[in-house]
Order: structure tokens, then sequence, then C-alpha cells
């Protein structure tokens, strides 16, 4: 891992700025030309390294040949004066064998002159001591014979010696000469190593000198790299730093907004509490509808967070939850119908069971009537879509307006309808006017709530929606803090 660390910080993406006339140029090295470069740079060492330790290994070995040659140059001399020395003992022993011969051959005169004498001398029957002198004489001269020829035997065994050592030498000769053409062959092939060293040593030394060029700018711009790393190093701790102070100095904010949050979520639910719903299960429905969604990625687990982080994290995520809930309540009470449909108006008869007007029997009225003035203008109670509008026997002319959510609204009575079915209406939008039309005693309107088929009490819906009017102003205050 430390290795990779290190390959990672050597080799990483750099840019190489060229000024071309004021007209800056970027060359960008990627990672693999600049491994690629180092390779070359490295290859370039090892082929220069390999050439130098080459060249003095030869250089050693010429060296080396060269004091051989000498030493068997010296042998040979060494070898020819005694050749020479030989070659003049041998003049000199065969000179003397030469006289040694003569000398003989005086002996063998002499001798044959001594036998003639003595056969003269016994046939003439000589005296005693002369032929005594003469047989001393005939000792002596056997005796020089015999040191003679050992003599000779001697030389003859000198002159073989001299003859084998100097067969050895000439051996030793001819073998110095064929050491010396060999040796004088490979300096011939030396020498062609060492021209072409020299060609290529040059060109060698120019591609080292770029390859240390380059060696440097890469490590100035590594210098450069590491310096600054090291600057967004502190730059890195000190926004950790200020992180870790603006989520403590955050912290009460968000956890102020949160208690706000709640408060107006709790404002909320008293509305629609008095409506006589359930909030709990209009959120629900509002939940089902809402869209989700997205590609999956999965959570990173095991990231290591400051402990401030974590209860950053942990408030946020709660102020997110309160403000996902507040904004799901004002959704739905943006689409309650909580307002009166008239401006100016007041009940006649309420919800639940009541007196027929025309019969005068009980009967359950599904809705309040509220009367007003002559054309009062009827309002849409809450944005919607009209799904009916037009003549609807006992109702007369009525605006049936589907708000969403299970809600709609009724409004019955009318002198006529201004919309039509299908026409998207807004808020306060108006409807109709207020007349007397079908089963009705008089000029009022007929107002409905129906949540989920069944009809529901529009007095606690008018009612919530003043309260909700009255507690708008301090919600967006609050929302605003």
């Amino acid at each position: 891992m430390r290795l990779k660390a290190v390959i990672d910080k050597l080799f990483t993406d750099r840019q190489v700025i060229i000024s071309t006339r004021g007209e800056l140029k970027y060359l960008k090295l990627s990672v693999a030309a600049q491994a690629m470069g180092f390779a070359a740079a490295v290859g370039f060492g090892g082929v220069f390294t390999y050439l130098m330790v080459s060249g003095a290994l030869q250089y050693r070995e010429i060296t080396i040949q060269q004091a051989t040659l000498l030493s068997l140059q010296s042998d040979f001399n060494s070898v020819s004066s005694d050749f020479e020395l030989a070659q003049s003992k041998i003049i000199a022993t065969q000179n003397e064998l030469d006289q040694q011969y003569a000398r003989l051959e005086d002996v063998l005169a002499d001798r044959q002159i001594v036998e003639q004498a003595l056969e003269f001398a016994s046939s003439k029957a000589g005296d005693k001591t002369q032929k005594k002198s003469l047989e001393d004489r005939i000792r002596t001269l056997g005796e020089s014979l015999h040191s003679t020829n050992a003599r000779r035997e001697q030389l003859e065994l000198e002159i073989m010696q001299l003859n084998k050592a100097l067969f050895q030498t000439a051996r030793q000769r001819d073998e110095a000469d064929t050491d010396r053409e060999k040796t004088h062959s490979r300096i011939a092939s030396l020498r062609g190593l060492v021209n072409l060293y020299a060609s290529t040593k040059d060109e060698i030394y120019k591609e080292l000198e770029h390859t240390r060029t380059e060696f440097a700018s890469l490590k100035n711009e590594f210098n450069s790299r590491v310096h600054s790393e090291g600057k967004l190093n502190a730059e890195v701790s000190e926004l950790r730093s200020r992180l870790t102070k603006i989520s403590s100095e955050n912290k009460d904010l968000i956890g102020r907004i949160h208690d706000r949050t709640n408060e107006s979520v709790m404002a909320l639910r008293e509305i629609i509490v008095l409506t006589g719903l359930d909030p709990e299960k209009l959120l629900g429905h509002s939940d089902a509808e809402a869209g989700l969604g997205g590609p999956f990625v999965a959570a990173v687990p095991g990231v290591k967070l400051l402990e401030t982080e974590q209860d950053f994290y942990a408030q946020t995520q709660k102020m997110e939850a309160s403000l996902a809930r507040w904004e799901s309540l004002q959704t739905l009470l943006k689409q309650l119908p909580l307002a009166r449909p008239v401006d100016v108006g007041y009940i006649t008869s309420s919800f639940g069971k009541r007196r027929d007007p025309m019969t005068k029997r009980t009967a359950f009225h599904s809705g309040v009537d509220i009367a007003g003035p002559k054309n009062s203008k009827i309002l849409a109670t809450a944005p919607g879509v009209v799904t009916f509008a037009g003549k609807n026997g006992a109702y007369g002319t009525m605006v049936t307006i589907d708000h969403g959510l299970g809600f709609k609204t009724r409004y019955g009575h009318l002198k006529k309808a201004l919309v039509k079915k299908g026409d998207k209406i807004e808020y306060r939008t108006e409807i109709g006017v207020m007349g007397s039309t079908g089963r009705s005693t008089g000029r009022h309107v007929h107002y409905e709530v129906i949540y989920e088929g069944e009809h529901q009490n529009p007095a606690n819906f008018i009612k919530a929606g003043r309260y909700a009017f009255k507690a708008t102003p301090k919600l967006e205050k609050a929302a605003a803090d």
C-alpha cells in the first residue's frame, strides 16, 4: 500500500506550460506518458551504465592481454638468448670435440708407431727399460683416450639436452606466436567495440543530458505538487475546523427551527382536527400519492464523521422530517375546502337532522344552507376540477368540484353556473350566482362537503378555516424565523 501511495504521488496528471511569443500552451502529461518517460530514462541510464562497465572491463582485459603479451615477449627474448648461448656452447663443444678427435687421431698414430716399435723391439730383443717406458706411455695414452671418450659422451648428452631445450623453446615460441595472433585479433575486435562506443558516446551523452533535464523538471514539478498538496491539506484542515465551528453554531438554530416547525405542525393538526377528520389518515393518503423513485445508490458504510458532524446531521434529519411533515400539512390544507362559499351570508339550516321545510317531517340535511344578498357570488372553497355543472333535480342548478385526496364540494340552488365540466379552478374562483332553483323556498346556496363518499359537516370546515386564517400569519412568521 505504501509503494502504491508513493507511485500515485510520483505519477499523477500534470501539465507543462509552454510560452511561445507570449502565447501559453498547456501540454498535458498523462500518467502513462510519465511512466514511459521514466522507463525510457531508466533504460537509457541502464544502457549507458552497461556500456561504461563493459568498456571498463574491455579496457582492463586489453591491459591484461598487453601485459601477458609483454611477458611472453620477454620470455621469448630470454629463450632466444638462451638458444643463442646454447648454440655458442654447441659450437665450442664441437670445436673441443674436433680437437679431441685430432688428439685421438694423434694418439692412434702414436699407438701404431708404438706398436711398430714394440714389434721392432721384440724382434730385436731390446732392453727391458725402454720396453717398460713404452708400456707406461701406452697406459697413459689409454687412460687419456678413456677420459676423452667419457668427455665426448658427456658433451653428446649436453648437446641432446640442449636440443631438447631448444625444441621446447621453439614450441613455446610457436604457442606464443599463436597467442599473439589471437591477442591481436581480440585487440582488433575490442578496438572495433571501442570505436563503436566512441561513435555512440556523444548521442548517449546527449540523451542522458536530455533525460537529466526532464528528470529535473519532473522533480521540480513533483516538489511543486507536494507543496500544493501541503497547502491543500492545510486548507482542508482549516475547512474542517470551520465546518466544526459552523456545525456547532448552527446546532441551536436547527433546534429552534425544529421546535418552531413542530409548533406549526401541531397548529395545522389542530386545524384538521377541527374539521372532524383524522390528520394521520389524511397524511397517509397524501404520502401514498407522493411520487418516489430515483436510481439505487448503496450507502457507504464505515464513513467516520466528526462528533459535531454527527450531531449536525442528526438535527438536520429531524428538522427535514419536521419540515416534510409541515409541507405535507400545508399542501393538505391548500386542498381542503376550509373557506365560506360566500363573502356575505348567514346559515339558515345546519347539517344533520332537521325539519323538512316542505313536508315538515324530520329528515337528514347533507349540507348547510347559507342565505345572502341578491346575486351574491358563489366562490370555490378550494382549488380543484369541475366534475358537474348544470341541472340536477332537487339541487336545481348545481356545481360539483373535485379537490383531490377524496374531497368534493357541491353548490346547489344556483341562479346560474359560471363554469363548465372539466374546468380547472383556483381557490376563491367565482363559479356561480346565488339563486333559488330546484327544491328551494328562497334565495340561498346549499353547500356540501364530501370526503371519500361520506358527507361531512361543512360548519366544522368553515370553523377550521376561520382558525386557519387566524393562525396563518403566526405560522408564516414562525416559518420565516
